[in-house]
């Protein structure tokens, strides 16, 4: 009789086998994420190639004006112009004291290219409140309430990624325009005080004394605006008010959101988009006089100051 010897698996190799398979894995998981961050990151991209592109249309068919950051159209409203962009008229009204129903004319950028694009019927958007013969997002461009109808609606003016901090945690992160462009009057920024100019305030493009250096749009937490005061960025460029480093990705006060491994996509007058890490310095907010040095600050982008006939002597 022969007899064979069956060698079975030692407990180290059958180690070894688990801990290479685990390792693989492990290689697969990071080299997977990182693809997936990677293609998120290429779509943000599009994203704002596709705004600018929406943007250079306004544009042309607004007298070269550069898109508003904000607007107001109660007091053209109420002189009899017919708006299209505005605010669901079923909604209720911001402050029922106000007479002119102000409210309802006020918005953004992103409610301006929503509604001039009819992004409603793009994306399909037709379910209507209950009992009310009317589309719900047919005027105004969708706020975070859209997700608890649609939870995984790709709003078009929205980043890819999610906001890391804030109210809109774990919601898609907010693009915000920059507030330099608020082409709001002075009576629409103060309608109960002494102002009197009802003249829009717009810029074109002509000008803007560096497109390629001009910041229109910057990832946010906050919302779709952001303005060029230092306040709301004041911990968003690297140091805190005494000038001591902080860590851009601690949950600080500051507006801006660098949700791409501490850097943030921004979008610039030329249509060029970029990746931006926390910077120290965005440029005066006063003008500069004459025969001042006018180059740009930081790290070569321009939040205010963008207007030539201000910058210029």
């Amino acid at each position: 009789m022969s007899h064979q010897n069956k060698r079975a698996f030692t407990l180290i190799e059958i180690l070894t086998v688990v801990t290479i398979i685990a390792m693989l894995s492990a290689i697969l998981l990071v080299a997977v994420n990182s693809g997936r961050a990677a293609a998120n990151t290429a779509k943000t991209v599009v994203k704002l190639k596709q705004i600018n592109e929406w943007m250079n249309l306004w544009s042309g068919e607004n007298d070269n004006k550069v898109l508003p950051s904000q607007f107001d159209y109660t007091v053209e409203a109420a002189a009899g112009a017919s708006i299209s962009v505005r605010r669901d008229e079923h909604a209720e009204d911001d402050n029922p004291f106000d007479s002119l129903d102000r409210g309802q004319y006020q918005g953004t950028w992103a409610d301006l290219l929503w509604t001039e694009n009819g992004l409603h019927r793009t994306f399909g958007l037709f379910d209507k409140e209950e009992g009310e013969p009317h589309l719900i997002w047919e005027s105004d461009s969708p706020d975070n309430s859209i997700y608890d109808v649609y939870e995984n609606f790709d709003n078009p003016f929205r980043s890819t990624f999610s906001n890391t901090r804030g109210p809109s945690e774990g919601l898609q992160g907010y693009f915000a325009a920059n507030d330099f462009f608020d082409a709001r009057s002075a009576v629409d920024q103060d309608p109960f005080g002494e102002e009197t100019s009802t003249v829009d305030r717009y810029y074109t493009y002509a000008q803007i004394h560096a497109p390629s250096r001009s910041l229109y749009i910057v990832d946010s937490v906050a919302g779709e605006t952001i303005s060029q005061e230092p306040a709301p960025w004041v911990h968003d460029f690297g140091v805190d008010d005494e000038g001591a480093i902080i860590d851009p990705n601690a949950d600080t006060n500051g507006e801006v959101d660098y949700r791409y491994k501490g850097e943030c996509m921004v979008l610039l007058l030329d249509g060029s988009s970029k990746m931006m890490a926390p910077w120290t310095e965005r440029g005066p907010l006063a003008s500069p006089t004459s025969g001042s040095d006018l180059s740009l600050y930081g790290r070569g982008i321009r939040v205010n100051q963008l207007n030539k006939r201000k910058t210029l002597p």
